[in-house]
């Protein structure tokens, strides 16, 4: 029987975590934010009222046969600059079907890709940051940008406040003998997820392996000096203590940058607190060089330059399974 594997993420991290897997004989599912509306994603989301297209675009591209790299591609000039190819695709598809995740489903079987691709809901969501002294941040974008979320977090919450999720997600995590969290923002791309209490409730009941795949870097004004203790106490306040079974760090020192700088203050600490219950596994996760941004990419000065081994990350889960 094909071991059943579903990857809870956002964009980057989980195309990256996908395209390692991708290479193994397993049932691959990603469950995919829906909360992006900056850029491309943010411009489609608002003219065709779909789920925001962008991180799913990357997953395909990821998970597809060669010649998918192609839809991450953006458009240099014209009224199209600033736009993946992919980002399109997804849209015409979404206007033709009435349904992101037959969009989905249709695009998957063109690219022969190995795996499903599912976002976490069937319409968009709208991510809101509820600050001290009672300010309120509306939006993944502007939640990303900001720099106090660290010191002034109160509360994450979606709108719509009760939003349904994707059957789709909940059948795949019930069904899942691995769950993988990670890598990526972890209040943009991450907790999203679980925010939908649907997703919550199927992951916390699940018997599956859970592996927490950890960030290389951390990110200004959002997860400054944190260990991967610290990510795991965050991901617990809202899942419960010991969420995970497994946990993966990154122990091979990153390649330095003035761009890096920008945005990774610097590299996540290894665990400073160890759970009986949790595998911990230290391991070189990091590629060996840094993520070039095209010119057009309307947000290419503000992406975490840092990025895993698509092996090396895939061989790491392999392990644990």
């Amino acid at each position: 029987m094909t071991t059943k594997i579903v990857i809870i993420g956002g964009g980057t991290g989980t195309s990256t975590v996908l395209a390692g897997l991708r290479k193994y004989p397993l049932s691959l599912s990603a469950l995919i934010s829906t909360a992006d509306d900056g850029s491309s994603s943010g411009i489609l989301r608002r003219a065709f009222g779909m789920a925001p297209p962008g991180d799913l675009r990357q997953c395909l591209a990821a998970l597809g046969d060669a010649g998918a790299e192609h839809l991450n591609y953006r458009f240099q000039k014209g009224p199209f600059r600033g736009h993946a190819i992919g980002n399109l695709l997804i849209a015409s598809a979404y206007e033709r079907y009435g349904s992101i995740q037959q969009a989905m489903d249709m695009l998957a079987r063109i690219f022969n890709a190995k795996g499903v691709l599912i976002p976490m809901t069937l319409t968009p969501t709208t991510l809101i940051a509820h600050l001290s002294a009672g300010r309120t941040l509306r939006g993944e974008s502007a939640i990303t940008l900001a720099r106090t979320i660290s010191t002034s977090l109160k509360k994450l919450v979606l709108a719509p406040l009760h939003i349904r999720a994707n059957p789709r997600a909940v059948a795949a995590l019930r069904e899942a003998d691995a769950i993988i969290v990670g890598p990526g923002n972890l209040y943009a791309s991450i907790l999203p997820h679980f925010l939908v209490p649907e997703i919550r409730r199927a992951f916390t009941a699940s018997r599956a392996k859970k592996i927490y795949v950890a960030n290389l870097a951390t990110q200004r004004g959002h997860t400054d000096d944190f260990s991967v203790s610290d990510f795991l106490d965050v991901l617990d306040r809202r899942l419960g203590h010991d969420a995970f079974t497994h946990v993966l760090y990154n122990t091979a020192p990153l390649p330095v940058s003035g761009r890096a700088g920008k945005v990774a203050a610097a590299p996540v600490r290894p665990p400073t607190q160890r759970s009986k219950g949790i595998t911990y596994a230290g391991a070189r996760l990091a590629a060996a060089s840094l993520k070039v941004s095209g010119a057009a990419d309307p947000i290419a000065s503000r992406r975490n330059p840092f990025l895993h081994d698509a092996g090396r990350i895939a061989a790491a889960i392999i392990r644990c399974l």
